[in-house]
């Protein structure tokens, strides 16, 4: 009896651990609920009999909500959204698209591409490519006009005060000779100086070719030695410094406003003086604004010239070799230079002598591509030049071997001839 009683005890012990349902907290089982709704819902829309059955399950007992959940059926999960292609996979895409490209046409595409990220593109360029398509048909404006009377003389009268001074012209609208330098509107402080050196009236190229500078009009000056032809570009580039400078005051490391271009050191030298000559009375009797002038040669000390560059300087005077150094070095620009004269022109390419022809040539073709001025030149023995306009009678090619340069600033241009060229 004991012995069945023990049997019986253990097989209930036994039935009662298979029948165990683990205690779930209070938190967990709402959860739990939560969570089986929010299946239900996304997998099919919530209909009556699913409410009810919600509404049941929720107010069951423990053991009733245990084995609903176990028999629920399981709800597909959410699909998550699909994730981009990154950068890296679009670009291995695009180039798996790309048309195929030759060793040839990758190397054009190439080079292409430098000359577009080139920040100085001009530098890759001639003379004759930057000019093309530009017409120049308006004179440089000035602030400078001459006596009411003067600007009223008939032709006539212009055409027989250049006959009495032996005076020949090429080109259209020129303006009328002058006579006097007071008529020129100088300020007095230049007339005394003029006065001074024993200059009292102007010579026949001084009569037509001043005026014509002072218009702001391009000039090509042919006249026999010793004739006065550097005051003829010396002066208005002194007029043209100071109303700049009027105008807006230069700047450290700016200018300059006008460069000459002489042959030889000695003759740049005797230029530079002739402009310190009449700059220094403007200053120191008129009370005008400073302009600083610049000797750029060969043979001086480079630092003594960067100094008056650093300074902002206004009328340069060079020579080719050494312009082009400090052009080169980018020491110096000419960005603001509106006045370009070329002294003895005739002589350039044989002072420089045929080696060096090629590095003059090179020298003015990067001063030319960095300004846009007024083209002046002084030659004093050019009889082939001289066949050749009264052939073409267009323009004097003052450089047979490097006519594009002439070319490329041609503007408008008037030819002043007086005596005979050569003697």
């Amino acid at each position: 009896m004991a012995t069945a009683t023990a049997a019986t005890a253990a097989t209930a012990t036994e039935n009662s651990d298979d029948d165990y349902v683990e205690y779930i907290p209070v938190k967990k089982r709402r959860a739990m609920e939560v969570q089986n709704l929010l299946h239900r819902h996304h997998s099919h829309p919530p209909s009556t009999s699913t409410a009810a059955a919600s509404s049941t399950a929720a107010a069951s007992s423990t053991a009733t909500t245990t084995t609903t959940t176990t028999t629920t059926p399981s709800s597909p999960p959410h699909p998550l959204p699909e994730s981009k292609p990154s950068l890296l996979i679009k670009a291995t895409q695009l180039k798996r698209d790309l048309p195929e490209i030759t060793p040839a046409e990758a190397i054009v595409q190439q080079e292409k591409e430098m000359i577009e990220h080139l920040s100085d593109r001009k530098t890759l360029m001639s003379v004759r490519e930057l000019a093309k398509g530009i017409t120049y048909t308006d004179p440089i404006p000035t602030g400078w006009k001459p006596p009411l009377p003067i600007r009223r003389m008939p032709p006539s009268k212009s055409d027989a005060l250049r006959k009495q001074y032996h005076i020949l012209v090429e080109g259209d609208d020129i303006p009328p000779p002058i006579k006097n330098f007071r008529d020129m509107r100088f300020p007095e402080p230049i007339l005394k100086m003029l006065k001074l050196k024993g200059i009292v009236q102007p010579t026949p190229i001084q009569v037509q070719g001043l005026p014509v500078v002072l218009s702001g009009r391009d000039m090509i000056g042919i006249a026999f030695t010793g004739s006065g032809k550097t005051l003829v570009f010396v002066l208005p580039l002194i007029m043209v410094a100071m109303q700049e400078e009027v105008m807006m005051p230069i700047r450290a490391a700016e200018g300059p406003f006008g460069l000459i271009v002489c042959p030889s050191r000695e003759l740049a030298r005797q230029t530079f003086e002739v402009v310190e000559q009449f700059v220094k009375p403007l200053v120191e009797e008129g009370g005008y604004p400073e302009v600083r002038a610049m000797l750029c040669i060969g043979g001086v000390d480079m630092k003594t010239q960067l100094d008056i560059v650093k300074q902002g300087v206004h009328i340069v005077v060079a020579t080719p070799g050494r312009l082009k150094d400090l052009l080169a070095k980018k020491k110096m620009n000419l960005d603001n230079c509106r006045y370009l004269t070329l002294d003895e022109a005739d002589r350039l390419k044989i002072e420089t002598g045929d080696d060096k022809e090629h590095e003059f040539s090179n020298c003015l073709n990067e001063a030319l591509k960095e300004i846009d001025c007024g083209w002046l030149a002084e030659d004093a023995a050019a009889k082939s030049a001289l066949k050749k306009l009264q052939e073409e009678r267009k323009t004097l090619p003052i450089y047979p071997y490097r006519e594009e340069l002439l070319q490329a600033v041609e503007q408008y241009q008037i030819i002043v001839i007086v005596g005979e060229t050569g003697s």
